[in-house]
C-alpha cells in the first residue's frame, strides 16, 4: 500500500475503533465540543500503533533524523512505535522536570544538534506540542519535523507555522466528517 491508502487505512481504522467520538463532551480544558478524540483507545491498539508508525518511518525515511521524540503521556507509544520501526533512538518527555533521581525533563541520549522529528498523538492549539518543542531545543537537539496522529484543526498548525515549524497532520477531524 502507498502512503494515501494507508492514511485512508488509518482513518478507517480510528473509526471502527470509535476514536473518534461524535456528540456532546466537555474537554480537559472545560470547553464544550461535539466531538471527542479518544486517542488512548488508538494508541493501545497495536495494528493502529503499527499503521501509524509504518506512515510516519515512510515519511521521514529520506531525512537523517538522529532521534525520535514524545511528549509524555500520549505520544510515548507513538514514538515507541515509530522508533522500533526505523530503528532511530527515542526520547521521551516529560510534562515537567521532576525533582528527585536525576531531575530530566528529557529521557533518552539527547546529544547537541541531534535532529529531532517530534510526535504527538492529538493536537488542539499547539500549546502542548510548543512546550516539547522548546525541551529538545533547550537541551540542544534541533527540531526537522513534527508530526500529529490527529489534528482537531483549531490552531496548531498555525501556531507552530508562527515558531517557523511545520506541524504535519496524518489526519484531521475533517477526514472524519
Amino acid at each position: 500500500m502507498g502512503i494515501e491508502e494507508d492514511k485512508k487505512h488509518l482513518i478507517n481504522l480510528l473509526k471502527t475503533n470509535h476514536v473518534v467520538k461524535f456528540g456532546e463532551f466537555t474537554l480537559s480544558s472545560g470547553r464544550k465540543s461535539d466531538y471527542y478524540v479518544d486517542m488512548k483507545k488508538a494508541i493501545t491498539n497495536p495494528q493502529i500503533l503499527s499503521l501509524v508508525a509504518k506512515i510516519i518511518t515512510h515519511l521521514i525515511r529520506d531525512d537523517k533524523i538522529d532521534k525520535i521524540a514524545g511528549p509524555a503521556l500520549g505520544a510515548v507509544p507513538i514514538a515507541t512505535a515509530v522508533a522500533l520501526h526505523s530503528d532511530i533512538p527515542m526520547l521521551m518527555i516529560r510534562k515537567a522536570q521532576k525533582d528527585y533521581g536525576t531531575s530530566k525533563l528529557i529521557e533518552g541520549d539527547l546529544k547537541e544538534k541531534d535532529k529531532v522529528i517530534l510526535v504527538e498523538d492529538v493536537t488542539t492549539t499547539g500549546k502542548s506540542l510548543l512546550k516539547a518543542v522548546k525541551a529538545v531545543m533547550d537541551n540542544g537537539g534541533q527540531i526537522r519535523r513534527t508530526f500529529v496522529v490527529v489534528d482537531r484543526e483549531e490552531g496548531a498548525v498555525d501556531k507552530l507555522r508562527k515558531e517557523g515549524l511545520q506541524l504535519e497532520p496524518i489526519v484531521s477531524i475533517s477526514d472524519f466528517k
